[in-house]
C-alpha cells in the first residue's frame, strides 16, 4: 500500500514566529502569539513611497539568497551521508514510484470497466452515474502531459528517499538536498525524466523561440516552457517544509476550503463603476499567456477521481496518491441543502511538480508551468513547435490558420470532438476552436479575445506584404509575431497595469531605474499565479450583457454558468461585436468578497445539471497544494516599508485593510489571523486609491510585471539599438497602439466608435467615445527596415 509522500516531521528552522503558537490551544489566547518584527502599511490612503519597488526587490533578493544558502547547506548535508545509505533510500523511493505506476494502471483498468456502464439507464430512467460524477466533469481543455508527470515521479523518488533518510537519521527532510543524482548503481534509479529539450541558441536573432528558451545568454533555459515556477519566499509554506499542506499556528489542519468560501464570500453584485468588464477578460487572456499548471491526469487527459464511495456513491478505491479532495460540509446550502450528505466531496488532485533548471530536485515542491514564462503571446502561437506549426496556414504566406463563418475570419476548428464525450451513434457534433492555449473554448468571451488577436496577426501580415513584398512566409510570420507581442506588452504596461495597481505603481514598474539584466530569473512567481492573478474571479459577472449596434440590449445576452464550453456562440452573426460592446460598456465587478454564483457552485456544470464546482474552494486548496505562504506574512513582506505598525495578532487589527463584515467572517472560520490563506485574504482587501486591487495583490502584481520586464531581452522597450531589439522608429509606432485600436481593426465591422481607454468605462468628460478612424495605429512604412 502506498504511503503518503513525505509525511515527515516539521523543519527546525523557522524564520517567523508562527510555530511558537503551536502550544496555544484556542482562539481565546490568540493574542499571546508573539508578533513578528515587521512593519505594515498604516492605511490604504498613504502616499506611495517612491522607493517602494526598490525596497521590495532588496527584501525578496535577500530572501532568495537565504533560500539559496539553505539549498547549498542541504546539498552539503547529503555529501556527508554514506553512499550505501543514499542508495538504500533511493531504492525505497523507486519502489514507491513503481507502486504508484501500478496503481495508476489499476485505476485506469477499473475506470474502463466502470465507465462501460455510462449511459445505461437504471429502473428509474436515470443513469448509473453518481451525483458527484454529474458535476465533477471539469477543465475539458486539460491534456495529458507525460513529460511533466515523469518529472514528478522522478522528483518523488528523491522526496521519498529523503523522508526515508530523515526517519533513519533523525534529520528533517527539508534539510536534505537532492540525492537522486548521487546514485552510483544504474539499477537504483532510472533518470528518464529529463528537462525539456534545448535547441542551439542564436542570440543575434530578432525572434523569440516558441518554447521561450534562448532569451538569456546567462541561462538559456530561463523562461522555457515546461520549467518550474519560482517562489518569492520558501519559509513556512509546507508543514514539513517539503510537501504537506500548511497547518494552523495551533498545529491542526486549516479550515475547510468550502466552509471558507461559503462563510467569507457572498453571492452579490458590487460593480466597480470605473472599470469595464473587458478588464476581467483581458486578465484571463493574459493569464493564459503566462501560466498553466498541469495536474495528474489519465492518459486521455481526464483527471483522476478522488471522491470515495462513502462520500458520493462513486466507488474510487484506492484513490490516486496525489488526491486531496475537498469535503463538502453537511447542510451546505448548495450541495447538501437537505442535510442528508447527498454530496459531500469535491474532486481535487494536486499539481505536477518538477526539477530545477539544473535537473535537480528542489528541497520543496516546485510546480511545472506548461507555458513559457514570458509575455510572448503564447496564447496565440503556442508554447511548443508542434502547436505553432499546427496553427500556421501552410498556404497563407505567413498568416495564421483560420476558419470562416460567411466572410468572417474565425479561429481554426479543432479536428476532434472538443474533448467532449462522443454521443450515441459515434458522430461528433461539438464545435470548438484551436489556439495557442488549450483553454480557448472555456467560455465565449475568452474565445472572442483569441479571435481578435489571430485576426490582428493576419492583418499585420497583410500590411507587411504591401510594404515589404516578395519575402518568405517565415519572414512575414516572424515579423508579425514580433509586432503582436510588442503590442500586447505595450497594452499591458500602459493600459492594464494602471487600472489594476494604480498609475503611480505602474509608473514605477516601467521606470528606467530597473533596467534589463540577463541574470534575472523570469519564472512566474507561484504566489502571483496561484493567488494574486486569480483576483479576476471576483471581477466576473453572472449575466453577460450584449448590445446591438443601435445600443439596445441584445436578445443573445446570457448567463455565465450556461456558457461554459460553448464557443459556438461565436458563430452567431452579431455575437462578436455585440459582445465587444458589452465588454466595453458594462462595469466589471469589484475585487472583493462578492462572487458570482456561477463560479461558487456552478463552475463547468454539465448540461442539464444545476451544480458544478466551487472555484473559490479550488483556489484555496490549490494555494495549499502549491505551498503558498499565509496572507499575513505576504502582506507584511509587501508593505513593510510603510509606517511602523505592529502586525495583526487579533482579527480587528485587519480592519484598516478590510471591511468590518469581512473581518467578522474571517474570524468566524479561521482560528487566528496568521492562518488566513493568501488568496482569500488578498481578494477581500479594500482597493487602493485609483486601483482595482488592495495593497497585497497590487504589490504582487508590481513585482511580477517588473520582473517580467527586467528579465526579458526582447521586451519591446529594452535594448533599443541592439540587433535583436526594436529600432527607435519601430518603438515609436508600437507606442501609438491601444487596445481600443486593436478592437476597431479586428471587430466584425459594426464597432465604429469606442472610448480610447478600453479598460475604463465611457465618460463624456474623461473617456469620451471617438470614431475608430481617429485612433492612431502603426504606420507600417515607418517600420522599415525590418
Amino acid at each position: 500500500m502506498l504511503r503518503p509522500i513525505l509525511a515527515g516531521r516539521c523543519p527546525c528552522h523557522i524564520l517567523i514566529i508562527l510555530m511558537l503558537a503551536n502550544s496555544l490551544t484556542s482562539q481565546s489566547v490568540a493574542s499571546e502569539v508573539k508578533e513578528p518584527e515587521l512593519d505594515v502599511r498604516a492605511n490604504n490612503n498613504e502616499e506611495l513611497d517612491r522607493n517602494y519597488l526598490a525596497t521590495l526587490i532588496e527584501r525578496f533578493d535577500a530572501l532568495a539568497a537565504a533560500a539559496k544558502k539553505e539549498e547549498q547547506e542541504a546539498e552539503e548535508m547529503v555529501a556527508s551521508i554514506p553512499t550505501e545509505q543514499i542508495e538504500e533510500a533511493l531504492r525505497f523511493g523507486q519502489q514507491y514510484v513503481e507502486e504508484w505506476k501500478q496503481l495508476e494502471q489499476r485505476i485506469a483498468k477499473e475506470d474502463e470497466n466502470r465507465f462501460m456502464l455510462q449511459g445505461t439507464s437504471d429502473k428509474n430512467g436515470g443513469t448509473l452515474l453518481s451525483p458527484a460524477a454529474k458535476y465533477s466533469a471539469r477543465f475539458a481543455f486539460i491534456r495529458h502531459n507525460p513529460a511533466a508527470m515523469a518529472q514528478s515521479k522522478e522528483a518523488a523518488v528523491d522526496y521519498v528517499a529523503r523522508q526515508y533518510l530523515s526517519d533513519k537519521l533523525g534529520i528533517p527532510a527539508g534539510k536534505i538536498g537532492s540525492i537522486n543524482r548521487l546514485a552510483t548503481s544504474s539499477n537504483v534509479t532510472d533518470r528518464q525524466a529529463e528537462l525539456p529539450p534545448l535547441s542551439p541558441c542564436n542570440f543575434n536573432s530578432k525572434f523569440r523561440t516558441i518554447d521561450g528558451s534562448c532569451n538569456s545568454n546567462y541561462q538559456p533555459r530561463y523562461g522555457q516552457a515546461g520549467t518550474i515556477f519560482r517562489r518569492l519566499t520558501s519559509y513556512n509554506i509546507y508543514a514539513d517544509n517539503v510537501s504537506k499542506f500548511r497547518t494552523s499556528v495551533f498545529g491542526h489542519p486549516l479550515p475547510n476550503p468550502r466552509l471558507i468560501s461559503t462563510t467569507v464570500t457572498v453571492n452579490d453584485t458590487v460593480p466597480d463603476p470605473s472599470v469595464t468588464l473587458l478588464t476581467m477578460q483581458w486578465g484571463q487572456f493574459l493569464d493564459h499567456d503566462l501560466t498553466l499548471t498541469p495536474t495528474f491526469t489519465r492518459s486521455d487527459g481526464t483527471e483522476f477521481h478522488c471522491c470515495s464511495q462513502e462520500q458520493t456513491g462513486f466507488d474510487v478505491a484506492p484513490p490516486h496518491p496525489e488526491c486531496s479532495p475537498i469535503a463538502i460540509p453537511r447542510g451546505d446550502k448548495k450541495y447538501d441543502p437537505s442535510g442528508r450528505g447527498r454530496v459531500t466531496c469535491m474532486n481535487f488532485i494536486r499539481s505536477i511538480f518538477g526539477k530545477d533548471l539544473n535537473g535537480n530536485t528542489p528541497t520543496q515542491r516546485h510546480h511545472v508551468n506548461s507555458l513559457t514564462h514570458w509575455i510572448d503571446a503564447s496564447n496565440v502561437y503556442g508554447s511548443d513547435e508542434a502547436t505553432a506549426q499546427r496553427l500556421r496556414d501552410p498556404n497563407g504566406n505567413g498568416r495564421m490558420k483560420v476558419s470562416f463563418n460567411g466572410d468572417r475570419q474565425m479561429l481554426p476548428l479543432k479536428p476532434n470532438c472538443c474533448n467532449a464525450p462522443i454521443p450515441t451513434g459515434g458522430t461528433c457534433t461539438a464545435i470548438c476552436f484551436d489556439a495557442g492555449d488549450g483553454r480557448v473554448n472555456e467560455q465565449p468571451l475568452l474565445t472572442l479575445m483569441h479571435t481578435i488577436w489571430v485576426r490582428e496577426h493576419n492583418r499585420i501580415v497583410d500590411n507587411l506584404h504591401i510594404v515589404a513584398p516578395f519575402q518568405t512566409p517565415e519572414f512575414y510570420y516572424q515579423h508579425a509575431r514580433r509586432i503582436v507581442i510588442a503590442e500586447m506588452q505595450h497594452i499591458i504596461y500602459n493600459e492594464y497595469l494602471p487600472v489594476m495597481i494604480g498609475p503611480e505603481r505602474a509608473a514605477q514598474v516601467t521606470s528606467g531605474e530597473f533596467p534589463y539584466s540577463p541574470y534575472i530569473d523570469p519564472a512566474i512567481a507561484t504566489e502571483f499565479s496561484t493567488a494574486a492573478f486569480r483576483m479576476g474571479h471576483s471581477q466576473l459577472r453572472s449575466f453577460i450583457r450584449l448590445f446591438d449596434k443601435s445600443g439596445q440590449h441584445s436578445k443573445d445576452s446570457y448567463t455565465l454558468s450556461d456558457s461554459f464550453d460553448e464557443p459556438f456562440r461565436m458563430h452567431q452573426p452579431n455575437f462578436m461585436d455585440d459582445a465587444l460592446r458589452g465588454l466595453l460598456q458594462v462595469p466589471a465587478m469589484a475585487v472583493d468578497n462578492c462572487m458570482a454564483d456561477d463560479i461558487t457552485s456552478q463552475l463547468f456544470k454539465p448540461k442539464g445539471q444545476t451544480l458544478g464546482l466551487d472555484l473559490i474552494s479550488l483556489n484555496i486548496q490549490r494555494g495549499r497544494d502549491h505551498g503558498l505562504v499565509s496572507y499575513f506574512w505576504m502582506s507584511h513582506l509587501l508593505n513593510s516599508n510603510y509606517g511602523l505598525q505592529t502586525s495583526p495578532n487579533q482579527f480587528d487589527h485587519l480592519l484598516p485593510k478590510m471591511p468590518v463584515e469581512v473581518v467578522s467572517a474571517l474570524a468566524s472560520v479561521y482560528n487566528h489571523p496568521y492562518d488566513i490563506d493568501l488568496f482569500i485574504g488578498g481578494v477581500v482587501e479594500t482597493p487602493l486609491p485609483n486601483a482595482a486591487l488592495g495593497p497585497t495583490f497590487a504589490g504582487l502584481f508590481a513585482l511580477e510585471f517588473l520582473n517580467l520586464r527586467r528579465a526579458d531581452r526582447f521586451f519591446y522597450t529594452s535594448n533599443i539599438g541592439q540587433p535583436y531589439a526594436l529600432t527607435s522608429n519601430q518603438l515609436a509606432e508600437i507606442e501609438k497602439v491601444s487596445l481600443a485600436k486593436i478592437i476597431c481593426d479586428n471587430s466584425d465591422g459594426s464597432i465604429t466608435r469606442i472610448q480610447p481607454k478600453a479598460f475604463r468605462v465611457p465618460d463624456d468628460l474623461l473617456n469620451k467615445p471617438v470614431p475608430c478612424s481617429s485612433l492612431a495605429g502603426i504606420d507600417f512604412p515607418k517600420f522599415l527596415p525590418l
